[in-house]
């Protein structure tokens, strides 16, 4: 049988224009990066396909030049179709001039709409995004002028006396999918990845819909030598392999390959922690007291990922279920640029069935990062200054939590340190995140309220939760500083001062600090 293998560039031929491309992401990492950059450059050669319809799942980018900046050549991208664009640079400055038209969506309906591509389904039908900017009330997932002037792709409807969304199908005739090996049928498996994500279901969506199915691998083998139940995506579903270059198979943002990441070993724990002292693990330390043992706990992305750090540290870990939206349950979740799997998990499922759990309502906790707090709890990370980020999965995942911890410094680009137990600020910062009025709504507070979910906001130089009739109330203060110069001066509305407002615990602030302390 003749191989499924090709050139990265050959491949981009059989791309017609007017296509829908779909992909998965996280960062780059579960990113088939080769077939981003081969489309760039076969575009630039033949001035085809034009006008693609681009969808990805969760952030995709890690830097200038890579991600979704493979594609802002004018005439390729007619609509990209994403949940967080703040680490592809240059696709953020072209959605923001109207190159294209540019729609978010929460990560986890993304994913579901791949799978509903695959069964030609009516669309996905969820209450995830009510009273956000996704809700066509508001927003409708629209973020520059030219989607504004495009079809709607979200509707609102009713159904048993209650409020709906609809997400309009998302129909995909191009899948660009990511394994670790393939065999000369085009057979995938995935060792080396992290997790599962949804190439099955785009996979099956555009090989359902007449398309073509291309898969970035690391390496080509002669044989089928896998297990059956080990192939991620039988080779009948797939068109054509691409062998990638390193750069472009990334793990994750930082990381090539490790087997810690992808679970084939077992490692130390107390080798991975590596968070000093500092007001950022105070803010840890603090949300860490708000989780009840026997919790399952998702950890955003950034600060928020380090309280499984906490745990580990203070030797607790085991008492908690941690999992990130991509899929990973149980075990340490790595930080910083290699954030999405845990080390030593106790499970990885698929990405779409993660996401699932969340909308089903079945997570106990989330600490979660922000961007910009209104005075009744309502978050924005969509749009930041001049900077389009995106919910990636926040929307889905505080949806179902029946707690939402926010965490994060308490004003943008101060600088604040630790010395003998208080916090001591050395800059002031250059704007609040504490604002009257925000550009978009992101998390709602008023649904969760409504929903009885409970809401606690943690920051180096605060804490706070919120009175009965949502209107947020300081609760702690951090030890060494000043209610009216360092925290009140600091925010564009007043909020509610406890009777009992304290001093945060000072012993957050030392050293040597475990959670069962």
């Amino acid at each position: 049988m003749k191989s499924k293998e090709r050139s990265y560039i050959e491949v981009m031929q059989h791309i017609p224009d007017e296509a829908t491309i779909g992909t998965t992401s996280f960062g780059i990492g579960g990113l088939p990066e080769q077939l981003l950059a081969g489309l760039g450059e076969y575009y630039k050669k033949h001035q085809q396909p034009k006008n693609i319809t681009f969808s990805t799942t969760a952030g995709i980018g890690v830097g200038e030049g890579r991600g979704l900046d493979h594609l802002i050549e004018p005439g390729l991208l007619k609509r990209v179709v994403a949940s967080h664009i703040a680490t592809s640079p240059l696709a953020n400055q072209a959605a923001q001039v109207n190159q294209f038209e540019m729609f978010q969506l929460p990560q986890g309906i993304i994913g579901k709409l791949y799978r509903n591509a695959a069964g030609k389904g009516p669309g996905v039908f969820s209450q995830v995004g009510l009273d956000t900017f996704v809700d066509p009330k508001n927003e409708g997932g629209k973020l520059n002028q030219k989607a504004e002037a495009a079809e709607d792709i979200v509707s609102e409807i009713e159904l048993n006396g209650e409020k709906w969304l609809h997400y309009k199908p998302l129909p995909i005739n191009v899948a660009f999918i990511k394994a670790t090996y393939a065999d000369k049928k085009g057979n995938l498996s995935i060792q080396h990845e992290t997790h599962k994500l949804e190439s099955l279901s785009l996979a099956m969506a555009a090989h359902n819909a007449g398309g073509v199915v291309i898969a970035q691998v690391e390496q080509m083998v002669e044989e089928h030598i896998f297990p059956a139940k080990d192939i991620f995506v039988p080779g009948a579903f797939v068109n054509y392999v691409v062998v990638a270059e390193e750069k472009y198979h990334m793990q994750t943002a930082g990381t090539y390959y490790n087997p810690a990441l992808s679970n084939e070993i077992r490692v130390p724990l107390v080798t991975q922690l590596n968070m000093p002292l500092s007001p950022k693990k105070a803010i840890v330390r603090r949300a860490s007291q708000e989780l009840t043992k026997g919790a399952i706990v998702n950890l955003g992305n950034g600060i928020a990922a380090y309280v499984g750090e906490i745990l580990a540290e203070s030797k607790v870990i085991e008492e908690y279920s941690l999992n990130t939206d991509m899929g990973s349950i149980g075990g340490l979740p790595a930080t910083g640029i290699d954030y999405a799997p845990n080390y030593n998990a106790d499970a990885v499922i698929h990405t779409e069935d993660m996401f699932n759990f969340y909308h089903g309502e079945g997570l106990d906790v989330a600490v979660l990062g922000f961007g910009q707090l209104n005075a009744t709890g309502d978050m924005n990370t969509t749009k930041l200054g001049d900077h389009i980020f995106g919910p990636g999965g926040m929307i889905d995942i505080s949806h179902g939590a029946k707690k939402i911890i926010f965490v994060g410094t308490f004003v943008v680009k101060g600088k604040t340190i630790i010395k003998d137990g208080h916090l001591v600020i050395e800059e002031e910062g250059v704007q609040p995140k504490f604002v009257e009025k925000l550009p978009y709504v992101t998390f709602s507070a008023k649904y969760a309220r409504e929903k009885d979910k409970d809401i606690l906001v943690v920051t180096d130089r605060a804490v706070f939760d919120f009175t009965e009739k949502g209107q947020m109330r300081l609760i702690e203060i951090a030890p060494g500083l000043d209610l009216e110069e360092d925290v009140l001066k600091w925010m564009e509305f007043k909020p509610v001062i406890s009777d009992s407002l304290k001093e945060m615990d000072s012993n957050l602030f030392k050293e040597h600090w475990t959670l069962t302390d």
